[in-house]
């Protein structure tokens, strides 16, 4: 009798696998299957490839994506200074970035039962986009979804308030929360004399 093939590894499996967060127990299991599947074996080595570059990336403010708590983990671990905010819809937050920050991190709360991906638009109040990302997996049951933002693109950014939309559900355009980022610039620590 054959043992039942397993589906692909999903984007969160690879993710804990990839930041060391997996259960031991589970290790086993996926380095088996990512041995066995040529599809998830290059998206590992894709993962790899792209860990090796991500602290550069951090740092010279080219990094904007929605992420997992395991990469955010891993991040912290790998010395990356990371400020967070927590926002749930319709609630402003009030944010600054200190001049040695290097990432921002806005937990968006909200109620993504049966969502498994979202799309993300961030927009200044005059409508003008700032940016987007589309098509993003979402862990299921997950209550937050995790937008890191690069410290130095938001210096680079308007002093000035930051909307964002966040959609998926079946159909992909159900809007799942708005959410308000009211930039106050850059803050230097002061050091003592």
């Amino acid at each position: 009798m054959t043992a039942p093939v397993r589906a692909c590894l999903t984007f969160g499996e690879l993710a804990e696998y990839w930041t060391a967060d997996t259960p031991q127990p589970d290790i086993e299991q996926i380095e088996s299957h990512i041995f066995e599947c040529a599809e998830c074996a290059a998206r590992l080595a894709e993962a790899e490839r792209l860990r090796r570059r991500l602290g550069e990336t951090v740092r010279a403010g080219a990094f904007q994506a929605i992420i997992t708590d395991s990469v955010l983990n891993k991040l912290s671990r790998d010395g990356v200074r990371v400020r967070s905010y927590t926002v749930a819809p319709g609630e402003p937050v009030q944010c600054a970035v200190w001049d040695d920050d290097e990432i921002l991190v806005a937990r968006l709360r909200g109620d993504f039962t049966g969502v498994s991906s979202v799309s993300a638009v961030m927009r200044l109040a005059t409508g003008e986009e700032l940016d987007r990302v589309n098509d993003v997996p979402v862990r299921a049951g997950a209550s937050e979804v995790l937008l890191a933002l690069s410290a130095e693109g938001v210096r680079r950014g308007p002093d000035a308030p930051m909307h964002l939309t966040l959609s998926g559900g079946p159909g992909g355009d159900e809007v799942l929360g708005e959410y308000v980022f009211d930039h106050r610039g850059t803050h230097t620590r002061s050091t003592p004399s």
